[in-house]
């Protein structure tokens, strides 16, 4: 039976097969033809070393995989410059198989990546598996076939790479081609392998998280957009705007500040608005059963940035960073560039064995045969392995204290000098006569001068060594007997992994730096009196970030005025993009992450004092900023900005569709995407069968989160290549409405109607605006029961579904009502509305 069911086909989801980076610039011969590559990932072969490191007789030669290597490059290559031919020089980013799903993009000027994904495996031809299990020949292969349905698209598995190509730029350099030449190759390899492997380990290529945001790649902001600028908006954050370019202001050496938020405040901090003064007792009365940071969550469709700085950091480079702090909410501190220096070369040490480190016996240079050095390491493990129940020696290559290793030599002298004077003080002394004993007579007759020679007794040398020898033995044992006793105090019974989660959330409650100072915050010790330690307690972390003020850095205490995004898109005449070194510190307060930009120079990021002055100013800030920013203040910060201008249906008997309306509008000048459409669920969970959270009561549950991101996905892939289309509106199976609109890019200062209406735009700077709500009647109880559709199929004689059920029927907004009904407002106007959100 267990034979059979291996045998059986199982449900293998999709996956990535391999991922290469390569130049074909860097080797135009057949002999240099692997130079191209400076980079490859397969999981086939990542599999079989793991294989081959157990079974070692039928390891696989490395040529097979070199060669497998070479011919995936070539293939790529040979597809780009066939599609070339025929469209009109532009390169083909996508290639569909039956069983994998292959993408390539030029990253940049002679830089490709090609990625191919193996699309899901699923059982087929049951008929073959009845057989197995009724007792037929079970050696057929299992029958499977390959199914795209939750795989992402060709486009959005692009803009992910192209997320993380940013995010690595980020933390190496303006471009490739400069990395290259700087670096030496082998070195330039290790740092490209460093970051893509550990992309590609960690890639989920299916459908996942918001992918109707993520095929933009822009910077997400958050539900209720940025905070709000000048008087009138101090309910949605205007004083805290003032406080944070105040501080940018104010601080010497601080470029720019990036302020995000992800989730909700814990309910310990709703409960106690002073928890960064609480002790931590009183904050685990109300433990969590995961961090907030760390735990692998996506970011949801309210999280985003809620400041994005003065203006000093370029639109493009700001993009980066918020998906570089997106990485760190979902991975903690193993994100790129945070626990690891990401611009370190540093290689881990190889352990060394632990008998050389602790006593070094075996170093015959240092401690030969014979000497006695060795015979104490040997009496010594002797002791302790003759030794019931003796602990394990002390870990190695950890010096002990000064004081403990004076007091040792103290003990050893003076239990030597005891052991000295006992055996002297055991020994019998012999009857000695004046004239029996042979000594005093040879001493009369030399007149002493036997004595002095020193040719008599060897013995008593003899003996003395043997009692050096004893001694020796003696301390030996004595000092195993101190080393034991060190470890006589019973340790308590912890659980190591509850203390470290306590401590997590103590931390995420209270902020902290997760690059910048490490420890407690609450340590107030002086910079002088550290002696150099504080010093080791904060790491250095650099970015390469773009300016929009390109000439250079102001100096360390001048602060120069930061332009806008308009002043960025006016200067368009530089060609050339510098890229500067910042120093880079991450603070995080639950639910807010900021990012702090200094010169890499400022002397005030080695002062511990430094960082707790920065965390006792951020943590008075924390309260207004949370509740400014809170997602509950959106629909009314909506209907302040504009009126809602809704449409009623031509039957009068119709009600009026209470759905909440969900959007989307992405800005191409600015890089801003701001989305209310809620995350796909995640399998196996409450929210996916439409059982919690506050998108169950629409009945978003996966099957439609997956329709209607699918949707979306599908009108922006089609919308690319029709560039004079301005408006889409479709209706999905599921009962959803999708409105899709294109509208005027934004301006730096707003111009007349007149001469709006006959300026041209150029399609890439369109903004782009998704309307998703669901229809009125998608949730009506179907009148006919389930024995009547049971009966009319029967009676239908397996001749298939009818023509309405294919479409989706009424529900599906084929009915004349359906399409009469519309999304229910005035969709342009409602876009306009949101368009304020997008500072």
């Amino acid at each position: 039976m267990s034979g059979i069911a291996a045998n059986l086909p199982k449900v293998v989801p999709a996956q990535l097969s391999f991922l290469g980076i390569y130049n074909p610039s860097l080797g135009n011969t057949d002999e240099t033809f692997r130079d191209q590559i400076v980079f490859y990932y397969s999981r086939a072969a990542k599999t079989r070393s793991k294989a081959d490191e157990k079974n070692r007789e039928h390891k696989r030669e490395p040529h097979e995989e070199e060669n497998e290597k070479l011919r995936q490059i070539g293939l790529a290559q040979g597809m780009v410059d066939f599609a070339r031919s025929f469209s009109n020089g532009q390169a083909v980013d996508s290639v569909e198989t039956d069983k994998s799903r292959i993408v390539m993009h030029e990253l940049e000027t002679g830089w490709w990546i090609l990625a191919s994904v193996d699309l899901t495996q699923l059982p087929a031809n049951p008929s073959n598996a009845t057989k197995a299990l009724n007792g037929g020949p079970d050696t057929a292969p299992p029958s499977v076939e390959y199914s795209s349905r939750e795989v992402s698209p060709p486009t959005l598995l692009l803009q992910q790479l192209m997320r993380a190509h940013s995010v690595f730029l980020l933390h190496h350099g303006s471009a490739l081609n400069d990395l290259y030449l700087r670096l030496h190759r082998t070195k330039f390899c290790a740092i490209l392998e460093k970051f893509w492997t550990r992309f590609a380990v960690n890639w989920d290529v299916m459908l996942h998280g918001s992918p109707a945001a993520d095929v933009f790649g822009g910077l997400k902001l958050a539900a209720g957009g940025e905070l709000g600028i000048g008087v009138g908006e101090e309910e949605w954050g205007s004083g805290e705007r003032e406080v944070l370019e105040g501080y940018a202001s104010r601080t010497d050496g601080l470029v720019d500040i990036v302020v995000s938020r992800f989730g909700e405040p814990s309910a310990a901090q709703q409960l106690n608005p002073k928890i960064s003064t609480s002790s931590k007792k009183s904050i685990n009365s109300t433990p969590e059963a995961d961090p907030w940071m760390g735990s692998g969550r996506y970011a949801d469709a309210a999280d985003g940035v809620v400041f994005s700085g003065v203006g000093a950091i370029a639109r493009a480079s700001l993009k980066g960073i918020s998906h570089w702090v997106e990485w760190i909410y979902g991975y903690g501190e193993h994100a790129y560039g945070v626990k690891d220096n990401a611009s370190s070369d540093r290689r881990k040490r190889r352990k060394r064995n632990p008998q050389k480190i602790a006593g070094q016996p075996t170093s015959q240079a240092r401690n030969p045969p014979g000497n006695e050095s060795n015979d104490h390491d040997s009496v010594v493990s002797k002791v302790k392995s003759d030794k019931p129940g003796a602990e394990a020696p002390l870990p190695p290559g950890i010096p002990p204290p000064i004081v403990s290793a004076v007091e040792a030599s103290l003990d050893k002298a003076s239990y030597a000098v005891e052991s000295a004077q006992d055996t002297q003080a055991n020994e019998p002394e012999p009857i000695k006569t004046s004239l029996g004993d042979p000594d005093t007579w040879v001493k009369y007759l030399t007149l002493g001068y036997g004595t002095a020679w020193g040719s008599k007794r060897p013995q008593n040398s003899r003996q003395g060594s043997q009692q050096f020898v004893d001694s020796e033995n003696d301390d030996a044992r004595s000092q195993v007997e101190e080393a034991s006793m060190r470890y006589i105090d019973p340790e308590p019974d912890i659980n190591h992994a509850e203390e470290r989660l306590k401590t997590q959330l103590h931390q995420e409650n209270t902020g902290y730096f997760i690059i910048g100072l490490k420890g407690d915050m609450e340590d107030g010790g002086d910079d002088e009196d550290d002696e150099g330690d504080w010093n080791s307690r904060i790491p250095l972390r650099t970015v390469f970030v773009e300016l929009t003020n390109t000439k250079s850095l102001p100096n360390q205490g001048e602060q120069a005025k930061p332009p806008s995004w308009e002043d960025e898109l006016i200067d368009n005449s530089l060609t050339t993009k510098k890229h500067t070194r910042l120093r880079v510190v991450v603070y995080v307060h639950r639910p807010f992450i900021y990012t702090f930009l200094f010169h890499p120079h400022t002397e005030t990021l080695a002062l511990s004092s430094f960082y707790r002055n920065l965390h006792t100013y951020f943590s008075h800030l924390h309260r207004p900023l949370s509740n400014s920013t809170s997602p509950d203040r959106v629909a009314a910060r909506i209907a302040a900005a504009s009126n809602l201008y809704t449409t009623t249906a031509t039957t009068q008997s119709a009600e009026p569709n209470t759905q909440p309306i969900f959007d989307l509008v992405y800005d191409p000048r600015t890089f801003t995407v701001h989305s209310s459409i809620p995350n796909i669920p995640e399998p196996g969970t409450l929210v996916a069968e439409g059982l919690g959270g506050a998108a169950g009561l629409v009945g978003w549950t996966r099957i439609e989160a997956i329709n209607v991101h699918s949707q979306i996905l599908a009108t922006v892939s089609s919308t690319r290549r029709a560039l004079s289309e301005i408006e889409r509106t479709c209706k999905t199976s599921r009962g959803w409405w999708v409105v899709w609109m294109r509208l005027p890019p934004s301006e730096a200062a707003p111009k007349k109607e007149d001469d709006a209406r006959q300026q041209q735009y150029d399609a890439c700077d369109l903004r782009e605006a998704f309307l998703v709500r669901r229809t009125r009647d998608a949730l009506a109880p179907r009148s006919k029961s389930a024995g009547s559709r049971m009966g009319s199929g029967m009676w239908r004689l397996g001749s298939g579904t009818t023509t309405e059920e294919k479409m989706g029927g009424a529900a599906a907004g084929w009915g004349p009502r359906g399409l009469a009904e519309g999304i229910g407002i005035d969709a342009r106007r409602y876009v306009e509305g949101l368009l304020s959100l997008n500072r």
